[in-house]
């Protein structure tokens, strides 16, 4: 009986502060009239970028108390596991089908919403030496496996890279207050297109990426994501989701899954409004994810729900549409503008 109280009692908590959390953000959020159309743009960036709970919720409220209820009734026990392969006489499998271990799950699924609204910026710092390994190993690896690049194809990447990446810089400088020397922005040779961001201001941009970019507005797309990632501190977030929906026990993981694609599509559309920003046509967008299906295929929704942490290219291209075309008025007034910019050649 003391432990059905207990664990109630924390999930009752944790359901007060979600409520009158809600309750105290629901003022926040009302639409600016009197601005100017990059103040209005900018205001919506900072809504996208900081969620308050009820939108936290609406997001990823069932997944996270799903993923909480999951992992705390049935899984893998680590120490089980151990067990089993020293001694060979335990079952590595846990299952607890207790009202403790659904009050429990639930809890912590509540709990996580809270952490990635509120505490997304200590988790960001926390995971910050594990993100630092993570791209140097990732450095380490391409010069390790790869020969040096020519001067020669360098200035031709710096040539397309660069530009894109000071303006999108320069952009978080007036937007966000981040110098602009606090970015990293790295390109490899490694060989699936891919690029990836880190906390800590870190982006690594695969060159095999450039033909499917095909132009720079493509490449401020890329980049607008990545950057997206840093600026919403989605790192921090993920630390929090392997600690309160006890991923360690895989059984949470497609609900977890469901949570980053949904981190997916909120960095698009960060990375869509930084596109615009910088002068780069945003409807670029959605036609690199459509290059994106014609290189590598896309996934059927429902195997893709399970078994990926990204929506699929057709998703991503649909909901980048949206964006672009509901930002199609601002950058046509925009003064000045770059268009596609220059087109990606060897």
């Amino acid at each position: 009986m003391f432990y059905w109280a207990k664990y109630l009692s924390i999930f009752s908590l944790s359901l007060c502060i979600s409520i009158l959390s809600c309750f105290s953000s629901a003022y926040g959020n009302e639409e600016v009239h009197s601005l100017n159309r990059d103040d209005v743009i900018i205001n919506k960036l900072y809504q996208v970028i900081d969620r308050s709970l009820i939108e936290e919720f609406e997001h990823n409220g069932l997944a996270s108390v799903a993923g909480g209820i999951v992992g705390s009734m049935i899984g893998i026990s680590w120490v089980g596991l151990k067990t089993a392969i020293t001694i060979g006489d335990a079952s590595p499998l846990f299952i607890d089908f207790t009202v403790r271990a659904l009050l429990s799950g639930a809890a912590l699924g509540t709990l996580s919403v809270v952490s990635r609204t509120y505490l997304k910026t200590p988790f960001d710092y926390l995971s910050r030496p594990f993100s630092w390994g993570v791209y140097k190993l990732s450095q380490w690896q391409d010069w390790a496996l790869h020969e040096e690049t020519s001067s020669g194809l360098k200035q031709k990447y710096a040539e397309f890279l660069d530009p894109v990446a000071e303006r999108l810089k320069a952009v978080a400088e007036q937007v966000f207050d981040i110098p602009a020397h606090y970015w990293t922005i790295t390109s490899m040779d490694m060989s699936a297109p891919n690029a990836f961001a880190t906390s800590g201001y870190n982006i690594a941009v695969y060159h095999s990426i450039f033909p499917l970019a095909k132009n720079q507005a493509g490449m401020a797309c890329i980049l607008g994501h990545e950057m997206g990632h840093v600026l919403a501190r989605h790192t921090g977030q993920r630390l929090s989701d392997v600690i309160f929906l006890n991923q360690f026990a895989l059984a949470s993981i497609p609900f977890a899954n469901s949570i980053s694609q949904n981190r997916e599509t909120q960095a698009d559309e960060i990375g869509i409004y930084l596109t615009a920003l910088a002068g780069y046509d945003p409807s670029e967008c959605s036609r690199v994810w459509d290059r994106m299906t014609g290189f590598g295929g896309n996934l059927r929704e429902v195997v893709n729900i399970f078994l990926s942490t990204h929506p699929t290219n057709k998703a991503r291209m649909n909901v980048l549409k949206h964006h672009g075309n509901a930002l199609q008025e601002y950058y046509s007034n925009k003064p000045e503008v770059l268009g596609l910019g220059l087109g990606y050649s060897l």
